[in-house]
Formats: structure tokens, C-alpha cells, sequence
């Protein structure tokens, strides 16, 4: 009997609504849906203001996307309040907004497949979801509430949204539990309806059946239209990232992280600009991630400019953009000030940690670019570019000094040994910064000593414009860039190593859009296969070091990848004083001198450096080891006169691995 029970089991869909009822619902929710789908193409509107539109069509990459981070929110999973409640709130949202599809699809299908087993593990299943959903909105509404993180986005809306959203939750499990209630569904069925038959048994016990089909119905019509209410506000809250974040995340441009969007001259030619001076200047991609941001404040607790006083928040510049765009455009260097746009490092600190994957520094970038055509830079980084352009590097040096670092190490150009394997790209810092030079010295040293058939370039090496390219000089960087990749194109490279990650970015990553193709190398990677393959011993450490520990540079760890080799390298893995720090590998932070940031005055008080120096003494580490020329200087800066580091040394992974060699 109960077999038969269980395969006809089911329920009146509009138990207890009248049919006019019901035609008023109908019209109810399709106006409410017609005026939201009127909003979203007001969006929509606004997004194809912008230029070319710059969307990914790659159906392979948008699946691959959604998948990681859309529908496993790879950038949200993380042991935090905030990870914890959008979990709760998404997964339950996405299995009712499913469950109510299904329900409307069994009444108005051709097909009334609503009963029997499978209906019994649909009401499981919403209700275990929606408990979810109530439970991830009571937690939003206490992080708002009492919690209150700095840099979580927050306006009255957001109370509106998340009322309306947990009692919709609410009033579907009421309206569950007076429909058991009045109906007197059987209690081995009722059991199915988990929450709405606790609800029953607890609160509704003697409410007369007359009593509990009133309220049912006044509880129905509370709960849809608070239904019609959240579709006709949809588009205007912060949940319009439901929809535009999975959009933004398929179709964003393809790109390494590492690479800037080139700029070809016809375009220029065309629009009379080098950058980005009017919102509609943006590409119709750019213009549609300002509305996939939902302020959840990931970027701007990840960026150094912020952390260090700067006037700079990657969350703010994004939003002040997207309402300018509500307010139909205009100049966007009257919303966002040049100081905030020089601030930037360019580390993509923002671009990792943003779940809906908004390209923040394109964006910067963009206008860094027309502040660069409209002549509003000046200073040692104004100066730096005329250097670059005038003697092909950024300190205004000779071309003909590029190999005073190598006085006396016999090292081989590629007029003296054209048939190498290796080009060494010794990079600008290492080339004509003092102590910068003693890591292309080491790197050298280890190379010659590992057996590693190698050249060096000479006066030949010029900068490869990433300095240029980060500031806003695009057609400076270009110059650089075709003038680089027709010397190594003369010169038959195949393969390059480079201290430097910048350069080792650039070469890897930029080229490429100019014909460049390339092996390239970090110098940590080279001297970690080294080490494996027993060409270069790293098991004596060297007593004077003390306790190490390890700042990661942004363009190796975080966005090329390369986290490991330099470990190897220091011997971290097996060395029992080795200290990580907390923030590490993808997930480090900045030295203060990417984007240009090099040539910039600051106040000592609002020196990155600074603040990481500080998680360097933190750890009890002696020694500072790091593996980039930009970060060694500005680490030792950073060290100079923070307390407790005054004995702690800063040094390049090749110079720790050197003088392991001597021992």
C-alpha cells in the first residue's frame, strides 16, 4: 500500500488559489519580469557605448570559465565569513531557482512528471537548500550588520535586497507548512516537506484548518509578490552580478595576466587618442565588468597602493566608473584623479583575488595612457621615459657601460660565442644599478660553473619598454619592443634566462604580440634544473645567513606562475630555519616598485616596501632572500630603518646559491 502511495504521491500546485487568483499572478510576475528584462537592456545599453567590443567568442574557453569559476568559485572558496555566506546563498538560490523552473515547467508541460519518487526527493532537496539560502542571508545581514569589514561595499539597497530575499525564503516555508497544515497531509509524506512539517508540528498545533487556509493564502500572496518585487529590482542591486559576473568571467579578453592590450597606430590615427579620456572609450567587455563587481572588497584588502595610504582602491575605481556609466558617461579623469592612477603598481594583486575576474589594471592602464598623450607626467618618471627613448634605458646611462657588471668574470657575448644555447638578458637594473649588478655577477658565475653554454648580448641589450608600457607609454614600449625582437631575431635566440621579471614577463608574454616567440626562462627555473640535475651543489649552507625567508616578486610568483624554483634554489625544503611568510607564492606582496612605481617620488610613510619589510622581520628570518633586481632595492630600502631588522641582509637567490658554492 505504501508502495502505491509513494508513486502517485504529489501535490495541487495552486492548492488554495482561486483561478482568477492565479491569472493575477501570471500577469503579476510576467509585468515584473518584462519591467526587469526592460532594465537589463537599459545595461545593455550602456555597455555597446562603448568601443570595438573586446569579448572572448571562444565557446571552449567560456566553458572552461564557468566551470572553475563561476560554478566552483575557485576565487571565493576561502575560510572566511564572507566565503562561507556566499556559498550558502548562491548554491541555495541556484537549486530553488531550479526547483521553481522544474515545478513550472511539470504544470505547464505537456508531461505532469511531479509525483512519486521524484517528487519526494525534490521536497527534501528544497528545503535542505533553502535552509541554506535563509541561513546565507542572515549571515549577510549580520556581516552588514555588527561585522562591517572596511572594505566590504555597502548602501541601502543591500538591507532591501536581503530582506526581500530571506523573506522569500521565510514565506515559502510558512506557506509549506500551512498547506500540510489544512490539508492534513498524511505525516510519512508530510515527513518529506522537512522544514514545513517542523514548522507544522511546532508552531501550528490547534490552529483551526478554516485559520491556517486563510493565512495560507495571505502568506502565498505576501510570498510572490515579494517574488515580483525582487525581479522589477534586480537589475538595479548588488545582485546583478548574478548575471553579469558568469558573463564577465566567459567572455572576458583572453590575455596572460601578464600582458597589457597592444595599441596599434591606425587606431590612433582613428580616434585622435593614445588611451582612454571618455567612458565610451572603453571597450564594450570594459564597460560591461563595471556592473560584474559587487564590492565584495577582495582587491582593494590585496593592494599595496591601498595598504600603504596611497589614493588609490581598485574596488572604488571600479565603481566610480560604473556610475559615471549610470549617469550616461563622460571624462573619466574627472572621476578618477591622476594621482589615483599613478598609485597603481601594476602587481594584479586585484585581478587574481577578483572572483568575477575584472581586469582592474586594463583599466588603469587605459587611462595611464591617455594622461601619457595629453603630457600630464612629469618628474624622475617623466624623465625615466626620455631616458628610455634617448639611451635605451630608464637610468640614462651609456649603451657602451651595459658590461661594467662583468668586469673581470670573462663572460661571452654572442660576437665571441654565436653558436650558445642561453641568452642571458641581463635586464637594466642588473646592468647599471650597483647593486643590482651583483646579481647578474652570480647569475653569471653560476652559469660558467654549471657548464651552461651561454651569451650575453652587450650594448646590444636595451630595455625591453615594460617600464614604458606600465606608465603609459605604449608606442615607447613598441619602439623598444620591434627593436629587441629584430636583434634577437639577428642574433637566432631561441632560448632566454633573465634575472629579472619583468623583463622575463615582457619577453614571454608581450613579445609574442609582435612576432617575438621565445623559451624564456627565469633565472630561478634555470638554476633549479641545475641544482636537480647535480651540475650545481646547493647542500652546504652558508652560517652566516641565519634563518631565511623568501618575498616572492609579483610578475614570477603571481602572474607567471613560478613559485617553487626559487625555494629549490634557497634549499627551503629541506632547511629547518626556513621562514614563510604569510602572505606567499600567488598570493605575495608587492615590493611598491611595479608599474613604473621605480621612478616615483613617495613619502617614506607610504612606501610598500615598508610594510612588507615588516612581515620580513616578523618571521625571525636573518636573511631576506628575493629574486628580482626592482625588489632587491627596494627591500633593502624597506629593511633600512624598520625595527628589528637591523641586522637582516637582503640578497638575490643567486647570490645565496654563489656563496654556498665557496663553502
Amino acid at each position: 500500500m505504501i508502495a502505491l502511495d509513494v508513486q502517485t504521491t504529489t501535490r495541487q500546485v495552486f492548492v488554495n488559489i482561486a483561478p482568477w487568483m492565479r491569472i493575477v499572478f501570471f500577469i503579476m510576475i510576467t509585468a515584473s519580469m518584462l519591467v526587469m528584462a526592460w532594465q537589463l537592456e537599459k545595461r545593455r545599453r550602456l555597455w555597446r557605448t562603448g568601443e570595438r567590443p573586446g569579448f572572448t567568442r571562444d565557446w571552449r574557453v567560456w566553458l572552461q570559465r564557468l566551470t572553475v569559476y563561476a560554478l566552483a568559485q575557485k576565487r571565493v572558496h576561502k575560510k572566511s565569513l564572507g566565503a562561507l555566506l556566499h556559498l550558502l546563498l548562491s548554491s541555495g538560490f541556484i537549486v530553488l531557482a531550479i526547483g521553481t523552473t522544474l515545478l513550472a515547467i511539470a504544470y505547464d508541460g505537456p508531461y505532469y512528471f511531479h509525483h512519486g519518487w521524484y517528487y519526494l526527493i525534490y521536497e527534501v532537496t528544497l528545503d535542505i537548500f533553502g535552509v541554506a539560502f535563509c541561513l546565507g542571508c542572515l549571515l549577510a545581514l549580520y556581516r552588514r550588520a555588527w561585522s562591517k569589514p572596511p572594505s566590504l561595499g555597502h548602501n541601502w539597497r543591500d538591507w532591501w535586497l536581503l530582506s526581500c530575499l530571506l523573506a522569500i525564503g521565510l514565506t515559502g516555508f510558512l506557506v509549506e507548512a500551512l498547506r500540510i497544515h489544512f490539508t492534513q497531509v498524511q505525516p510519512w509524506l508530510a515527513h518529506w516537506s522537512v522544514i514545513g512539517w517542523a514548522i507544522d508540528v511546532t508552531f501550528l498545533r490547534g490552529l483551526g484548518l478554516k485559520t491556517a487556509q486563510n493565512l495560507h493564502l495571505a502568506s502565498w500572496w505576501v510570498h510572490a509578490i515579494l517574488v515580483g518585487a525582487f525581479f522589477v529590482t534586480f537589475p538595479v542591486n548588488r545582485f546583478l552580478h548574478t548575471l553579469t559576473g558568469p558573463l564577465n568571467i566567459a567572455t572576458r579578453p583572453k590575455r596572460p595576466m601578464g600582458a597589457l592590450a597592444p595599441l596599434t597606430m591606425a587606431e590612433v590615427e582613428e580616434s585622435g587618442r593614445t588611451g582612454v579620456a571618455e567612458l565610451r572609450n572603453f571597450t564594450q567587455s570594459q564597460l560591461l565588468s563595471l556592473d560584474a563587481c559587487m564590492e565584495c572588497g577582495r582587491c582593494e584588502d590585496a593592494c599595496p597602493a591601498f595598504a600603504s595610504g596611497k589614493p588609490l582602491s581598485p574596488k572604488a575605481v571600479v565603481v566610480d566608473l560604473r556610475d559615471l556609466m549610470s549617469l550616461g558617461g563622460g571624462n573619466v579623469h574627472e572621476t578618477i584623479r591622476d594621482e589615483t592612477l599613478w598609485a597603481c603598481t601594476m602587481c594584479q594583486a586585484c585581478v587574481q583575488e577578483c572572483p568575477v575576474l575584472i581586469g582592474h589594471v586594463d583599466l588603469i592602464s587605459d587611462m595611464r595612457r591617455d594622461l601619457i598623450g595629453e603630457g600630464r607626467l612629469s618628474g624622475p618618471p617623466a624623465k625615466a621615459l626620455q631616458q628610455i627613448g634617448n639611451q635605451a634605458n630608464p637610468y640614462g646611462r651609456s649603451n657602451t657601460d651595459r658590461l661594467a657588471w662583468a668586469e673581470g668574470l670573462d663572460v661571452p657575448t654572442v660576437e665571441s660565442n654565436p653558436d650558445f644555447e642561453y641568452l642571458l638578458w641581463v635586464g637594466c637594473a642588473a646592468s647599471f644599478d650597483s647593486r643590482a649588478q651583483k646579481i647578474a655577477r652570480a647569475t653569471a658565475q653560476l652559469l660558467q660553473q654549471a657548464g651552461v653554454n651561454f651569451a650575453v648580448l652587450g650594448r646590444e641589450e636595451t630595455c625591453t619598454g615594460d617600464p614604458a608600457r606600465r606608465i603609459g607609454d605604449e608606442f615607447l614600449f613598441q619602439e623598444r619592443a620591434q627593436t629587441n625582437i629584430e636583434t634577437l631575431g639577428r642574433r637566432k635566440v631561441k632560448k632566454i634566462v633573465t634575472p629579472c621579471p619583468h623583463c622575463h614577463n615582457t619577453i614571454k608574454n608581450e613579445y609574442p604580440q609582435f612576432g617575438g616567440q621565445y623559451e624564456v626562462q627565469h633565472h630561478s627555473a634555470l638554476l633549479a634544473e641545475l641544482i636537480a640535475a647535480g651540475r650545481l651543489p646547493n647542500e652546504s649552507k652558508n652560517d652566516d645567513e641565519g634563518p631565511i625567508t623568501l618575498h616572492d616578486p609579483c610578475y614570477l610568483a603571481r602572474v607567471n606562475g613560478e613559485t617553487e624554483a626559487s625555494r629549490q634554489v634557497i634549499g627551503a625544503a629541506h632547511d629547518p630555519e626556513y621562514r614563510e611568510m604569510p602572505r606567499c607564492g600567488k598570493k605575495t606582496f608587492c615590493c611598491g616598485a611595479g608599474g613604473g612605481r621605480m621612478w616615483f617620488d613617495e613619502a617614506p610613510e607610504q612606501r610598500v616596501s615598508k610594510l612588507r619589510a615588516t612581515e620580513a622581520v616578523a618571521t625571525g628570518a636573518k636573511t631576506l632572500a628575493t629574486a628580482c633586481p626592482f625588489c632587491l632595492n627596494m627591500m633593502t630600502d624597506g629593511v633600512a630603518g624598520t625595527p628589528g631588522a637591523e641586522e637582516m641582509k637582503v640578497m638575490d637567490i643567486s647570490e645565496l646559491l654563489l656563496s654556498r658554492q665557496a663553502k
